[in-house]
């Protein structure tokens, strides 16, 4: 296996031997939180380590805030005495290991995942949709990760809900499993628990519900024990040239 590119970062997700956000005038927009999202565009790693060994209440919301824009695999060192190990897992972690750990068996959980992820390969299921798509009187911008209101009010959604939304929309009126969900937001290194899945979609439905109001309120429906159904009816905006003077053609989904 070649080399891998590891990020290591805090419970605020600020990263060790990364710019001080002191030492930044704030007219540069630096945020510690934005720096950390940077550094993951740009480096694009294999594993997140989220290193939470000092004492801190702001676990999980590290991990939801990192799962709302990235999914790559978090392994969370934490302390021997945290509580907060099935939160995490919950939330979005892959692993959860207790200090003190050995370096070498760091390596060891950090390869295993960066091996399955790889073995996944072309068989992760990656949303392809960037046309917009229209629903319940809403429009879903793929490219933009935003959701549009027929008032011209909108909400921006995160990377995971626009995944799940996506995937909706492609496969209208047909059971969407947890597991198939899980796999396409996390590759086979998924999180132990379906949890992380609801509380995506449980913040699609807020953010479609607070648009659509009554018509978009139940478009996703819940199939108990099995996983989610997408009920609206989904026209794809067709692509059209700059120049056409024509309105914009729809084509409605399978």
């Amino acid at each position: 296996m070649g080399a891998s590119t590891i990020v290591v970062a805090r419970a605020d997700l600020s990263i060790p031997g990364a710019v001080d956000a002191g030492s930044v005038s704030e007219p540069c927009g630096y945020t510690i939180e934005a720096n950390f999202f940077a550094i993951l565009r740009q480096h694009n790693p294999d594993v997140i380590v989220l290193d939470l060994t000092e004492p801190t209440d702001t676990g999980v919301a590290a991990i939801v805030k990192i799962r709302g824009q990235s999914v790559v695999p978090i392994v969370v060192v934490c302390r021997a005495d945290d509580v907060q190990l099935r939160e995490y897992r919950l939330a979005g972690a892959a692993e959860c290991m207790q200090a003190p750990i050995d370096i070498m068996q760091l390596n060891a959980t950090v390869q295993k995942i960066i091996q399955l992820s790889m073995a996944a390969g072309a068989s992760r299921s990656e949303p392809q949709q960037t046309q917009p798509a229209l629903f319940a009187g809403l429009t879903l911008e793929p490219s933009y990760n935003r959701l549009r209101g027929g008032d011209g009010a909108s909400v921006k959604l995160t990377t995971s809900e626009n995944r799940v939304l996506i995937h909706f929309v492609n496969n209208p009126r047909r059971l969407c499993t947890r597991e198939d969900l899980a796999e396409m937001l996390y590759g086979p290194h998924r999180p132990n628990s379906d949890r992380a899945v609801d509380v995506i979609v449980t913040r699609l439905r807020k953010k479609i519900a607070s648009l659509g109001g009554g018509p978009a309120q139940g478009v996703i429906k819940t199939e108990f024990r099995r996983g989610y159904m997408f009920i609206a009816d989904v026209e794809f905006i067709a692509p059209i040239a700059m120049d056409s003077p024509g309105p914009l053609l729809t084509a409605r989904s399978a």
